[in-house]
């Protein structure tokens, strides 16, 4: 479980399982035309996400340390910014099960917003 491969993949999912609900209410109003209103609560849960993301960062960046690895900066970076690629995982769930959308062209404009989402998600939890 040391490796970095392991550890940037087990790294995003407590950052993801901490904005999982909210990412339903953030998907729908946004692909099912649902007003959100409940902005206090989004922030309140990109609070969460900030301090559970750096929270394990911190454990992944110690657990590299502590081993010697010298390859450390990159895993702690990668290790957060994989909280990006569950949530476009999640988004295949939600396009798969929850919209009615099809066509090419809804498909790839719909996988598309979401991989740019997904991108910006990743460099901001690595950031931080």
């Amino acid at each position: 479980f040391m490796e970095p491969a392991v550890i940037v993949c087990l790294g995003g999912i407590l950052p993801f399982g901490s904005i999982f609900i909210e990412m339903y209410f953030i998907f729908t109003s946004f692909w099912a035309y649902k007003i959100y209103y409940v902005y206090g609560f989004m922030m309140l849960v990109l609070v969460i996400l900030c301090i559970v993301t750096v929270c394990v960062t911190i454990v992944c960046t110690y657990f590299l340390l502590n081993a010697e690895d010298y390859r450390w900066q990159w895993t702690s970076f990668l290790s957060a910014a994989s909280t990006a690629i569950y949530v476009y995982m999640y988004s295949f769930y939600y396009y798969f099960f929850k919209t009615k959308m099809y066509g090419l062209f809804q498909t790839s404009f719909y996988f598309g917003y979401m991989a740019v989402f997904s991108t910006a998600l990743g460099i901001m939890c690595g950031k931080s």
